[in-house]
């Protein structure tokens, strides 16, 4: 049984870095040589999309597709970690062990999916909320006027 778990730990940490080398080809598509030829990209995984357009960059470069790229990027070094810490693939959320066909699929997976379910409604309701209330205030807004 510990054999059959080491062997899915090192399938999940080959996954985990494959993945991880091709969102770093990504991201130096997106931001050119510019990352082989400056020493300030040698601490990619860190930055942000705001650390890059500080950068005179030569390309045009579409930073919403960057930020998704180096947030995905954060996202495997940080499956990394906690497959090292002995946390990874338990949902930060419930810690109940995540199914290792959604690993498969997404392996810096943190939530189960219950969980994530969860968590996408009530981001969704909190929006809802928003709306309503910011047209609550326009609403108030045209009575004072």
């Amino acid at each position: 049984m510990a054999e059959r778990k080491q062997v899915k730990k090192e399938e999940l940490r080959e996954m985990l870095l494959s993945l991880r080398e091709e969102t770093l080809k990504k991201i130096e598509e997106e931001v050119g040589t510019k990352v082989r030829e400056d020493p300030r990209f040698t601490t990619l995984s860190t930055m942000d999309v705001g650390d890059l357009s500080q950068f005179d960059l030569d390309s045009d470069i579409n930073y919403s597709l960057l930020q998704s790229h180096l947030q995905r990027l954060k996202s495997i070094d940080e499956a990394l970690r906690r497959l090292e810490d002995g946390t990874y693939g338990y949902c930060e959320e419930c810690g109940r062990a995540i199914d290792v066909k959604r690993l498969r699929v997404l392996p810096f997976a943190r939530y189960c999916v219950q969980c994530q379910e969860k968590l996408e409604k009530v981001g969704k309701q909190k929006v809802r909320m928003l709306y309503r209330f910011e047209d609550m205030e326009a609403d108030e807004d045209e009575e004072l006027s």
